[in-house]
């Protein structure tokens, strides 16, 4: 079995208080509850923005509300 090699860091506990943080203010606006589908594609988007290097908190939420009309309510 070969190595893999992984170039992200990961989470850490801070990082993960920040994406939490910020995913349960949106659900508030929005109504939607923390353990629908629809914050779970939040929290994903939130990751891959976190990855690929954002870190200000202010940031986070104008591109997870720039971007709400992509996620669809079921």
């Amino acid at each position: 079995m070969g190595t893999i090699f992984w170039p992200k860091d990961p989470l850490d506990g801070n990082d993960m208080t920040l994406l939490t943080s910020i995913l349960r203010r949106w659900c508030e606006r929005y109504q939607v509850e923390l353990t629908a589908e629809e914050s779970s594609r939040k929290a994903k988007e939130l990751v891959e923005w976190f990855e690929f290097g954002v870190k200000d908190p202010v940031e986070f939420e104008e591109l997870i509300d720039g971007k709400h009309w992509l996620v669809s309510r079921i």
